[in-house]
């Protein structure tokens, strides 16, 4: 069984549900983590099965059936999730919290296995909506110039897609009562974004991710590659770290236009939203400044970053 630290998968879990941060109130500014950084945490991961399934075909000529695909991506994904969580938690301990005052929740024990359930589907979910719709076993893995673009145009669109779910799950009753439980946080730690109702977790896994490969679809391998960009930036803003982070696949385009995403927008989703909120983003702020649903920064603002300090 996969071990971190010292523990097997699920003890490591059960920790990370119960985890809180440290109750440190940071004092002085806000230290940046740069694209630069992400690329260096996220692409070796998230090219290594595909190095791994480029060799396959090339040097061996086998190409891997469905079954086999699915298994390793599956493997990939739940190595590279668990490898994310550690880092956040790294940085957590060293640069603090948002509104540093308070810890950060963790999940009832009443809800703890249906939490550690929504994590398994996950795992499992994601994985196989890309092998289902997109694999292709005589594909062989490539990239061209092209791709960053790609990538940016994928991840912008199901922004857009999830924007309206996610706003119209605030604004009408009959969906409101499958977004509340997710709402019960109001300092969210990494792994309470799986925190949810089965019905937001199918719209977040599974209806959303397919609705956005159906507008904008991309080759198996791009797809993945692109996915775990997503969900470093998906789970980062769960996490309310005190570091000044703008995603490495859409920022370059959209800082200089205000459209960027930051930890802090959707830590402010959870911390002052409820029935009605606002930053419906989770990767991009495009559309929250498009339909005016943006809500101003508190500790993140230009003059409170330390440009020069670089994690």
């Amino acid at each position: 069984m996969t071990r971190f630290g010292g523990k097997s998968y699920w003890g490591f879990v059960t920790d990370q549900l119960r985890y809180k941060g440290p109750q440190v109130i940071r004092e002085g500014k806000i230290a940046v983590h740069p694209w630069l950084s992400q690329h260096m945490f996220i692409f070796p991961r998230a090219v290594a099965p595909i190095v791994l399934q480029y060799i396959s075909m090339r040097a061996f000529g086998y190409s891997w059936p469905f079954p086999v695909a699915f298994g390793i991506y599956a493997v990939a994904f739940f190595i590279f999730a668990g490898s994310m969580l550690r880092f956040f938690n790294h940085l957590g301990e060293k640069h603090g919290f948002l509104d540093g005052e308070v810890h950060r929740d963790e999940v009832p024990d009443a809800r703890l296995a249906w939490t550690m359930g929504g994590l398994m589907f996950t795992n499992v979910a994601r994985p196989l909506l890309g092998c289902f719709v997109a694999y292709d076993r005589y594909e062989v893995p490539h990239f061209n110039l092209w791709s960053p673009i790609h990538m940016f145009m994928f991840t912008v669109i199901l922004d857009f897609w999830f924007y309206i779910y996610h706003r119209a799950m605030h604004e009408f009753d009959f969906l409101w009562r499958f977004h509340k439980t997710h709402h019960m946080t109001k300092h969210p730690n990494a792994l309470l974004s799986a925190f949810a109702d089965a019905e937001q977790d199918l719209f977040d896994l599974l209806l959303i991710p397919l609705i956005t490969y159906l507008t904008y679809p991309l080759p198996f391998h791009l797809w993945w590659l692109t996915s775990l960009y997503i969900l470093y930036v998906e789970i980062a803003g769960h996490t309310g770290l005190r570091l000044f982070m703008i995603p490495a696949v859409t920022g370059p385009l959209l800082q200089p236009l205000g459209m960027e995403i930051i930890v802090e927008d959707h830590d402010l989703h959870h911390r002052n939203g409820w029935r009605k909120s606002s930053n419906y983003g989770k990767q991009t702020r495009v559309w929250d400044v498009l339909f005016g649903t943006t809500r101003p920064r508190l500790e993140m603002v230009s003059e409170n970053i330390d440009w020069n300090t670089r994690e």
